[in-house]
C-alpha cells in the first residue's frame, strides 16, 4: 500500500487526568516513512471557558529524523472574551515541493527543509449575541534550507528563501447563525510586513450542520481564500492546497494558487461515551467524509473540471476539556493516505 512521505500513523498511548487540577495529559507516538518515529503529547489545564484563572495547551513532537514541533499557549479572561497568546516553533525536513499551479505530477517533486517560529497575542470577545471577533498581531519568522537542486524551482513565485521576520494585524469574525439553522459563518484576513516586502491573506467559510437524532450529524462546508503579494511572500507562508488545509487525500500542499475553493462534506456518527469520573468523559465516534478542490491564480481560470476529489473514513476521540482528537484515512486518485490532528478540520 502506498502510503504519503507526511502521513502520521498515530496511536494514543496514555489518557488519564487530575480533576483536582484539571489537568489533562495524552502522550502519543506515531511513524513517519520519511521523518521515522514520532514521539510526543499534549498537555492541557483548565482548557474550559470561562479560562478562570488562565487557562493553558500546549502539544509537542519530535520525529527521528530531526523534525519537531513546539506549540504553547495561553489563555487568559479578559471582560467578556479572553486573551490567547501562542508561540510556535518547527523544524519541518524532507518536505517536497510539487511545482505551482493546479496541476502537476505527484512523482515531479523536489525537496527542502524548513523553520518557520510565530508568536501572536489575540483577543477574543463577543461584541453581540451569536458573534465573536478576534483581533490581534502576529510575528512570524521563516527560513528554507537545503533545497535540492532542480529547475522545478523556477516554478515558486517566491525568489527569496532566506531568513525572513514580518509581523502586521489579523482580524477575524465568526457568526453563529439563528436556532432554526446550525451553522455559521466566518472571515479571516492578515497583512505581514518585512524588510522590504508585505503580503495579505483573506478567507470566508460558510457551514451547516443537520443532527438527525443526538447522534448523528451530517455537515458540509464551503471554504474560500485569496493571497495578495505571491511574490514577496516567503515561500513557507505560500498558499498551498493539501492535506493539512482540508483536501485529506493528497499530499501536503500540493496544489499552490492565489485563489483556493474547498468544499467538505461529512457524516459524523457519535459511537459510545465512556465516563472516567463525575465531570469527565471520553467520546469515540466515526465520520464518513468527502473533498473537493482546486486553486487558481485568476478567479475566471476556476472551473467544475478542475476540482480534485477524494474521500474517506475518520476516526474521532473528544477528550476530557473538550478537545478533539482526529485521525483520518483518505482515498483519492493519488492513492491512500492518513493524517493525525487535533480539532474537528470545520
Amino acid at each position: 500500500m502506498k502510503i504519503s512521505a507526511r502521513i502520521f500513523i498515530s496511536v494514543i498511548l496514555v489518557l488519564f487526568s487530575m480533576p483536582s487540577l484539571a489537568w489533562r495529559v495524552i502522550p502519543l507516538v506515531s511513524y513517519s516513512p520519511s521523518s521515522g518515529v514520532m514521539f510526543g503529547g499534549v498537555v492541557s489545564q483548565n482548557m474550559k471557558l470561562p479560562f478562570n484563572p488562565f487557562a493553558f495547551n500546549c502539544m509537542a513532537h519530535v520525529f527521528t529524523n530531526g523534525s519537531m514541533m513546539v506549540k504553547p499557549e495561553f489563555f487568559f479572561p479578559l471582560n467578556n472574551g479572553f486573551i490567547n497568546i501562542k508561540a510556535e516553533y518547527r523544524v519541518d525536513n524532507d518536505n517536497s515541493f510539487y511545482g505551482w499551479g493546479n496541476d502537476g505530477d505527484e512523482d515531479v517533486n523536489t525537496s527542502y527543509d524548513r523553520q518557520m517560529q510565530e508568536l501572536s497575542g489575540i483577543y477574543k470577545f463577543s461584541p453581540a449575541h451569536g458573534m465573536a471577533l478576534s483581533i490581534g498581531i502576529r510575528v512570524n519568522h521563516s527560513t528554507v534550507f537545503d533545497r535540492s537542486e532542480d529547475t522545478l524551482w523556477t516554478a515558486s513565485p517566491c525568489s527569496d528563501y532566506g531568513s525572513l521576520w514580518s509581523a502586521g494585524p489579523l482580524i477575524e469574525a465568526h457568526w453563529l447563525f439563528p436556532s432554526l439553522i446550525t451553522g455559521y459563518t466566518s472571515i479571516e484576513m492578515e497583512h505581514q510586513m518585512g524588510s522590504g516586502f508585505s503580503y495579505s491573506n483573506a478567507a470566508a467559510s460558510l457551514a451547516f450542520f443537520a443532527p438527525i437524532g443526538s447522534s448523528t450529524t451530517p455537515a458540509f462546508r464551503i471554504h474560500g481564500e485569496r493571497h495578495f503579494g505571491l511574490s514577496e511572500t516567503p515561500f513557507p507562508h505560500l498558499p498551498g492546497l493539501g492535506r493539512n488545509t482540508g483536501l485529506r487525500g493528497y499530499h501536503d500542499r500540493r496544489f499552490g494558487g492565489s485563489w483556493t475553493l474547498l468544499a467538505n462534506l461529512e457524516l459524523r456518527q457519535r459511537l459510545v461515551t465512556f465516563k472516567i469520573d463525575e465531570s469527565s468523559t471520553i467520546e469515540l465516534g466515526v465520520v464518513l467524509f468527502g473533498d473537493a478542490g482546486q486553486v487558481a491564480d485568476d478567479l475566471d481560470e476556476v472551473r467544475w473540471n478542475r476540482f480534485h476529489l477524494d474521500g474517506g473514513l475518520g476516526l474521532r476521540v473528544i477528550i476530557p476539556g473538550g478537545g478533539t482528537f482526529r485521525l483520518d484515512f483518505a482515498v483519492s486518485p493519488e492513492g491512500p493516505g492518513m493524517q493525525m490532528a487535533f480539532g474537528e478540520l470545520f
